[in-house]
Protein backbone atom coordinates (compact mmCIF):
# COMPACT_ATOMS: atom_id res chain seq x y z
CA UNK A 1 0.00 0.00 0.00
CA UNK A 2 1.61 3.00 -1.18
CA UNK A 3 2.33 6.02 1.35
CA UNK A 4 -0.18 9.11 1.25
CA UNK A 5 1.35 12.25 -0.47
CA UNK A 6 2.58 15.25 1.86
CA UNK A 7 0.32 17.62 3.51
CA UNK A 8 0.55 21.09 2.51
CA UNK A 9 2.37 21.48 5.68
CA UNK A 10 5.23 18.74 4.40
CA UNK A 11 4.15 16.16 6.60
CA UNK A 12 2.67 12.86 6.53
CA UNK A 13 -1.03 13.23 6.95
CA UNK A 14 -1.37 12.03 10.60
CA UNK A 15 -1.68 8.24 11.44
CA UNK A 16 -0.10 5.16 11.52
CA UNK A 17 0.87 4.44 7.98
CA UNK A 18 1.80 1.21 6.85
CA UNK A 19 4.01 0.39 4.21
CA UNK A 20 6.87 -1.55 2.79
CA UNK A 21 10.46 -1.06 1.92
CA UNK A 22 9.50 0.37 -1.54
CA UNK A 23 6.67 2.71 -0.30
CA UNK A 24 9.30 4.02 1.81
CA UNK A 25 11.47 4.65 -1.06
CA UNK A 26 9.09 5.70 -2.95
CA UNK A 27 7.70 8.46 -1.09
CA UNK A 28 10.71 9.39 1.19
CA UNK A 29 13.67 9.00 -0.45
CA UNK A 30 12.11 9.90 -4.22
CA UNK A 31 9.46 12.13 -3.28
CA UNK A 32 11.49 14.23 -1.13
CA UNK A 33 13.98 16.91 -1.15
CA UNK A 34 18.33 15.95 -0.48
CA UNK A 35 17.62 12.25 -2.33
CA UNK A 36 21.22 11.94 -1.95
CA UNK A 37 21.24 11.87 2.13
CA UNK A 38 17.81 10.65 2.06
CA UNK A 39 19.12 7.51 0.08
CA UNK A 40 22.13 6.54 2.45
CA UNK A 41 19.42 6.95 5.29
CA UNK A 42 17.14 4.32 3.42
CA UNK A 43 20.02 1.92 3.40
CA UNK A 44 20.61 2.32 6.80
CA UNK A 45 16.65 2.23 7.36
CA UNK A 46 17.12 -1.57 5.19
CA UNK A 47 20.30 -2.71 6.83
CA UNK A 48 18.67 -2.22 10.29
CA UNK A 49 15.41 -3.76 9.92
CA UNK A 50 17.43 -6.75 8.28
CA UNK A 51 19.72 -7.01 11.20
CA UNK A 52 16.29 -6.48 13.88
CA UNK A 53 14.72 -9.36 11.80
CA UNK A 54 17.89 -11.84 12.81
CA UNK A 55 17.16 -11.14 16.39
CA UNK A 56 13.66 -10.84 16.52
CA UNK A 57 10.96 -13.43 15.07
CA UNK A 58 8.23 -10.85 14.43
CA UNK A 59 7.20 -7.67 14.91
CA UNK A 60 6.58 -4.41 13.77
CA UNK A 61 8.70 -0.72 13.20
CA UNK A 62 7.46 2.80 14.00
CA UNK A 63 9.85 5.05 11.69
CA UNK A 64 10.12 8.71 12.44
CA UNK A 65 12.53 11.62 12.13
CA UNK A 66 14.18 13.69 9.46
CA UNK A 67 13.56 11.07 6.65
CA UNK A 68 9.43 11.73 7.34
CA UNK A 69 9.48 15.16 7.02
CA UNK A 70 9.17 17.00 3.34
CA UNK A 71 11.69 19.78 4.46
CA UNK A 72 14.27 21.91 2.71
CA UNK A 73 16.61 21.04 5.46
CA UNK A 74 18.82 18.23 5.10
CA UNK A 75 17.41 14.60 7.09
CA UNK A 76 20.01 14.49 9.17
CA UNK A 77 19.03 10.87 10.91
CA UNK A 78 16.09 8.53 11.45
CA UNK A 79 14.31 7.61 14.38
CA UNK A 80 12.77 3.40 14.89
CA UNK A 81 11.34 2.19 17.74
CA UNK A 82 10.47 -1.43 17.37
CA UNK A 83 7.41 -3.45 18.84
CA UNK A 84 8.20 -6.67 19.26
CA UNK A 85 4.96 -9.22 18.33
CA UNK A 86 5.90 -11.63 21.64
CA UNK A 87 7.78 -9.90 24.12
CA UNK A 88 8.53 -13.25 25.55
CA UNK A 89 10.73 -13.86 23.02
CA UNK A 90 13.08 -11.39 23.88
CA UNK A 91 13.44 -12.53 27.50
CA UNK A 92 14.82 -16.12 26.60
CA UNK A 93 17.59 -14.57 24.00
CA UNK A 94 21.05 -16.15 24.46
CA UNK A 95 24.10 -14.15 25.49
CA UNK A 96 24.91 -13.40 21.69
CA UNK A 97 21.57 -12.91 20.87
CA UNK A 98 20.74 -10.46 23.67
CA UNK A 99 24.23 -8.34 22.59
CA UNK A 100 23.34 -8.27 18.94
CA UNK A 101 19.92 -6.66 20.50
CA UNK A 102 21.51 -3.83 22.66
CA UNK A 103 24.04 -2.68 19.46
CA UNK A 104 20.67 -2.36 18.00
CA UNK A 105 19.27 -0.23 20.50
CA UNK A 106 20.90 3.51 21.25
CA UNK A 107 22.86 4.36 24.39
CA UNK A 108 22.49 6.97 26.16
CA UNK A 109 25.49 7.88 28.55
CA UNK A 110 27.35 4.85 27.78
CA UNK A 111 30.84 4.02 29.84
CA UNK A 112 32.94 1.50 27.99
CA UNK A 113 36.41 0.18 28.84
CA UNK A 114 40.17 -0.30 27.88
CA UNK A 115 40.32 2.36 27.24
CA UNK A 116 37.31 3.78 29.63
CA UNK A 117 35.72 6.03 27.84
CA UNK A 118 32.39 8.02 28.72
CA UNK A 119 30.22 8.25 25.45
CA UNK A 120 26.54 10.63 25.79
CA UNK A 121 25.34 9.25 22.95
CA UNK A 122 25.74 6.01 21.37
CA UNK A 123 23.54 5.22 17.88
CA UNK A 124 23.68 1.78 15.81
CA UNK A 125 24.14 2.01 12.00
CA UNK A 126 27.11 4.27 12.65
CA UNK A 127 25.16 6.83 14.18
CA UNK A 128 22.89 7.23 11.01
CA UNK A 129 19.56 6.53 13.37
CA UNK A 130 18.05 6.12 16.57
CA UNK A 131 16.57 2.61 17.24
CA UNK A 132 14.26 2.33 20.78
CA UNK A 133 12.35 -0.82 22.03
CA UNK A 134 8.69 -0.25 22.93
CA UNK A 135 7.68 -2.39 25.98
CA UNK A 136 4.40 -3.27 26.24
CA UNK A 137 1.66 -1.04 27.33
CA UNK A 138 3.96 2.02 26.09
CA UNK A 139 2.42 2.08 23.10
CA UNK A 140 0.55 5.16 22.97
CA UNK A 141 3.46 7.01 24.73
CA UNK A 142 5.63 6.17 21.89
CA UNK A 143 2.80 6.94 18.83
CA UNK A 144 2.33 10.67 20.90
CA UNK A 145 6.02 11.25 20.54
CA UNK A 146 6.28 10.41 16.86
CA UNK A 147 3.18 12.14 16.18
CA UNK A 148 4.43 15.43 17.05
CA UNK A 149 6.58 17.65 14.84
CA UNK A 150 9.95 19.86 16.41
CA UNK A 151 10.99 22.70 15.34
CA UNK A 152 13.97 24.35 16.66
CA UNK A 153 12.58 25.17 19.83
CA UNK A 154 10.45 21.92 20.76
CA UNK A 155 7.42 20.59 19.80
CA UNK A 156 4.91 23.15 17.52
CA UNK A 157 2.07 23.59 18.66
CA UNK A 158 -1.43 22.24 16.93
CA UNK A 159 0.53 20.09 14.06
CA UNK A 160 0.30 17.13 14.02
CA UNK A 161 1.91 14.13 11.43
CA UNK A 162 1.63 10.86 10.86
CA UNK A 163 4.83 8.09 10.47
CA UNK A 164 5.65 4.76 9.15
CA UNK A 165 5.31 1.11 10.33
CA UNK A 166 7.14 -2.20 8.80
CA UNK A 167 5.94 -5.43 9.64
CA UNK A 168 8.51 -8.72 9.54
Amino acid sequence: MPLPHWTADRVLPPGIHPADLADIYERLVCDAPHQNEREILFSALNAYLGMVARVIPAGRAWIDGGLVLHTDEMPIGLDVVLLPEDWGSLKKLSGRDREALYGLLTQRGAIIGQPAMYLDHVQPVGGLLDGYLCHPGDEEVWEEAWASVRGPYGPIDGLVKGFVEVRW
